[in-house]
């Protein structure tokens, strides 16, 4: 029987991973977020030491063209002569699609959702969560010690970041709704709202 995966891609500051979190939970599955770090380095037989924080700095970012490290380590899930954040983000692919196959879970960011939008044997629900820059604003500040103007630069950062990442390996806008099987306004909507409707549709569309 196909596995349900809710692939959730999210605006900085919009409580998309905490809302990934909260409706994983409520459904007793696994979220599957930062984690996917640590699981890509293990698949590619990548010394944690060694490489942690260089596949912390490529996760969902396009390669930089300026500067680049190229990856010849690893097992065989590792291709050789890639930037450290194809190598990521290769690695991740593999992983969110044997995830998808064995069980259900929930998925936020690294591109789950375009990864498996034609994997026929997934019950794919692909959600973008949003809100306006300034709730986004806000609440990146209310997570950490961030001045105003801090976290107006860290919002705006982690978008461009994100949208490039997901144009890199999509060629398709990060912002276009259309890409989306559901669009949540977290702002308008509150966390609580957000984690329900997901869970409603988990439950009974999926």
């Amino acid at each position: 029987m196909a596995h349900r995966i809710i692939a959730i891609d999210r605006q900085s500051g919009s409580g998309g991973a905490f809302i990934g979190a909260r409706v994983a939970e409520e459904l007793g599955i696994v979220c599957y977020n930062e984690q996917l770090i640590d699981m890509a380095l293990e698949l590619g037989g990548l010394e944690h030491a060694l490489h942690a924080d260089q596949f912390r700095r490529g996760d969902e970012r396009r390669p930089n063209l300026a500067f680049y490290r190229l990856y010849d380590e690893g097992n065989e899930n590792v291709t050789p002569a890639l930037p450290a954040e194809d190598t990521v983000f290769e690695l991740q692919k593999k992983l969110i699609t044997d995830i998808s196959h064995q069980e259900d879970a929930v998925i936020v960011g690294r591109g789950s959702g375009w990864i498996l939008k034609d994997d026929e044997d997934v019950r794919l629900l692909n959600v973008y969560i949003v809100g306006s820059f300034e709730s986004r604003v806000t609440r990146a500040m209310q997570n950490s010690k961030m001045t105003l103007a801090q976290a107006k630069r860290y919002v705006r950062k982690v978008d461009k970041q994100r949208g490039d990442f997901y144009y890199y390996i999509t060629k398709q806008n990060w912002d276009d709704y259309t890409n989306y099987h559901l669009v949540l306004n977290s702002e308008k909507l509150g966390i609580e709202k957000c984690v329900d409707l997901l869970r409603e549709f988990y439950n009974e569309a999926l």
